[in-house]
């Protein structure tokens, strides 16, 4: 999984799934924050890894908000980026966004979604290298090289 679409409303989801689908991204959907985040612990688990991007809207119904699941993915999984869906970006309320966050108000092109998630996407992602786990196994092995040598 590229991308972790999470939105209470359906058809948002899947359109923006799609969207992104169409872009290229591999894309797994949510309806809760709480669901985002067993889809992703899930993911590691089974060694594929945490998605490079979530698209989060701010307001995801009962439980976690957009911002909660954000702080917490981010917590355990610092290397993954957010993109925030919003009607009102003043529902930000304050928040200062980090350099792995990004958001676009609503209604909003296909187009501007994608480039906020190409920007948060590690360039090695192109190519489906597995992302930072084991980077330095895959470059080695790129390389040719076997590890260190002995006397």
């Amino acid at each position: 999984m590229d991308v972790l679409v999470v939105e209470d409303k359906p058809l948002i989801r899947e359109a923006v799934a799609r969207d992104l689908q169409q872009a290229g991204f591999q894309i797994e959907e949510a309806a809760t924050a709480e669901a985002a985040l067993a889809a992703i612990e899930k993911a590691a688990a089974a060694g594929s890894g945490p998605p490079f991007v979530v698209v989060t809207g701010l307001h995801l119904g009962p439980g976690m908000n957009g911002l909660a699941l954000a702080a917490e993915v981010q917590r355990r999984w610092p290397e993954v980026g957010v993109v925030y869906m919003t009607c009102h970006p003043d529902a930000l309320d304050g928040h200062l966004l980090g350099p792995r966050e990004h958001y676009v108000v609503k209604p909003f092109a296909a187009e501007t979604l994608r480039n906020a998630v190409r920007r948060l996407t590690p360039a090695l992602a192109l190519g489906r290298i597995p992302p930072l786990a084991g980077l330095g196994q895959v470059v080695a092995a790129a390389l040719g090289l076997s590890g260190p040598k002995g006397p």
